[in-house]
This record gives C-alpha cells, structure tokens and sequence, in this order.
C-alpha cells in the first residue's frame, strides 16, 4: 500500500506545537516518526508498504521502545533506496579526527 493513499493523516506539514500536543504516548511517536520517514521517501520515489510502528514495542516498559517496523521490500525498491543512502551518503563528509568530540 502506498502510503500516499493512506486515509490517516500524516505528520507533513504539522508544527513542533501540535507534535508535542499529539506524541505524547510512544504509539504517537511512533506514528509521526513511521509518517516522517514514509513522507521523505515518498518524495525519493520509494514506499515501504510494511512501514508503522511495532505495536508490541509501543505497550512495553522495557527498551527500546517504540520501534519501528520497516517490513520487506522487493528488489526494485531496494535498489531505490540503497540508490538513495549512497547519494545521502556522499552528500556528507566525514568528520575529521580533530573534529571528533
């Protein structure tokens, strides 16, 4: 499922006031991060149609939580997205030694 056509909301759009109004329970977090992440790789052109939250990470006391599930993908959009973390990835430097804290 794209999640273009998803019927629930996204988080796109939304100021940090009415994020820190609605994430307040770690399935909130969880939903606005899963949303973020679909929004940004939408706009690279890739869907991950298993992306939302692990609920059973989101009802838990114990670390980490919550967790994200990314799900499987097919070939093609594996490709997309490694495509993706390469141009991210050459798109920063590495920190220098010095640099380092």
């Amino acid at each position: 499922m794209n999640r273009s056509t998803n019927p629930r909301p996204t988080s796109a759009g939304h100021d940090d006031s009415a994020r820190s109004v609605v994430a307040d329970t770690p399935l909130a977090v969880a939903l606005l991060a899963a949303d973020d992440l679909a929004e940004v790789l939408g706009r690279l052109g890739i869907a991950l149609p298993s992306l939302r939250p692990d609920l059973a990470s989101c009802t838990t006391t114990t670390a980490p939580r919550p967790l994200i599930e990314l799900g499987r993908v097919n070939l093609h959009t594996a490709a997309l997205l490694t495509a993706a973390l390469r141009t991210a990835a050459a798109a920063t430097t590495a920190p220098e030694a010095g640099d380092l804290p």
